[in-house]
């Protein structure tokens, strides 16, 4: 699960992963979970065709739980084995972006969570890391004991 905020290049940085990850053998299908920045879902499947790189997107839904719920049924029947959750960003850290992150983590138990931060983000990527941890972990941490 790839989680940052608006602008960081999750995107991008999810396609480069998954091209990686296909050259290490693996055969990852992309999910569109930024149901809210326009265009968000069709920038992704941009990608994924110029990678030629599978993409799972439910346009109807706005439950992102849900949308990762059927990429994992869809991963399996489709033989992917690795599945990689493009997230929605928010200009600032906000409640909601963070609770939508919870309910991620506690719902789809990803292996892991990327925080992806711009360069230009400077010494505020401190204080940004910081935030998703806290929110993110914090929360799992009290279901399921794991590493972060």
């Amino acid at each position: 699960m790839l989680v940052g905020l608006q602008g960081s290049g999750k995107t991008t940085t999810t396609g480069k992963l998954a091209n990686l990850l296909r050259k290490q053998g693996k055969n990852p299908l992309l999910v569109a979970c930024d149901v809210y920045r326009p265009a968000a879902i069709k920038q992704l499947q941009v990608v994924g065709k110029q990678l030629n790189i599978p993409v799972f997107a439910n346009e109807n839904s706005k439950d992102v739980v849900h949308i990762a719920k059927q990429a994992m049924s869809t991963a399996i029947s489709k033989l992917n084995d690795v599945i990689i959750l493009d997230t929605a960003g928010r200009l600032h850290i906000d409640e909601a972006l963070m609770e939508e992150l919870k309910n991620l983590k506690v719902h789809v138990k990803p292996h892991e969570i990327l925080l992806v931060v711009d360069s230009m983000t400077g010494q505020d990527a401190v204080n940004v890391a910081e935030k998703f941890n806290e929110a993110v972990r914090n929360r799992w941490s009290s279901i399921n004991q794991t590493r972060w």
